[in-house]
């Protein structure tokens, strides 16, 4: 028994892992901050503590979500 409810608690953490993966290459495929903020609102929501492996995911996304943040910032004005 103990075994079954194991083996439930990480197919539930996999499917929520592959969840949060394919949503980060949504993220870092966007060329655009709308199209990555569209892309976020899919993270799956909850009372859930996430893995290391899930932070680690969520990590790089955010990194993405910079990047394209940055590449919108309007450049400084000449001196």
């Amino acid at each position: 028994m103990r075994w079954v409810v194991f083996f439930l608690l990480a197919a539930c953490a996999d499917r929520d892992f592959a969840k949060l993966e394919a949503v980060k290459q949504q993220v870092c495929a966007c060329k655009d901050v709308a199209c990555a903020e569209a892309a976020m609102k899919s993270v799956p929501q909850g009372d859930v503590k996430p893995t290391h492996r899930e932070q680690g995911v969520a990590r790089d996304m955010l990194d993405c979500l910079a990047k394209l943040y940055d590449a919108q910032k309007p450049p400084p004005p000449p001196e």
